[in-house]
């Protein structure tokens, strides 16, 4: 039945979103205790697009033996927002490298290195989408212009 499991997860294409908290998701009531890793959250790329900042979070086990898993979307709403989608010509404007290095070296973030990683990839998206807009209103202005002389 396992190879079976495996073999819908991999078709598909399912992702397990990292715990931190724990190592274990189980643990026996013996003195000799034993732990397994049973529980887990799976997820897709549609999912994880539309919610790219998921953490999952282990609580107390109190009544049971297995641990409760906390799946936190960090979304404060769940209104529509737009995908965000990288450009590559963004690459040949002067100072856009430049510009995402002190970005991301000025985000500081605490907790495990995914959890750092989604902060400073967050803080960087929330940078990008506020950049796009002024520039691209900066460019119609400019095309405008020349387009009137």
């Amino acid at each position: 039945m396992a190879f079976l499991f495996n073999a819908i997860i991999d078709t598909l294409n399912l992702r397990e979103i990292q715990m931190s908290g724990r190592k274990y998701t189980w643990a026996n009531h013996l003195q000799n205790q034993t732990s397994e890793k049973l529980d887990r959250i799976l997820t897709c790329t549609d999912f994880e697009s539309k919610f790219p900042c998921t953490t999952v979070q282990t609580l107390s086990r109190d009544i049971s033996d297995h641990t409760p898993l906390f799946i936190n979307t960090n979304n404060s709403s769940l209104t529509y927002q737009p995908q965000f989608k990288f450009e590559l010509g963004w690459l040949l404007r002067d100072g856009f490298c430049e510009m995402v290095h002190d970005i991301w070296t000025s985000t500081h973030a605490e907790g495990s290195p995914m959890e750092r990683w989604q902060t400073k990839i967050r803080k960087l998206r929330q940078y990008l989408r506020g950049w796009v807009k002024h520039t691209s209103r900066v460019y119609k202005k400019e095309k405008k212009k020349s387009s009137i002389r």
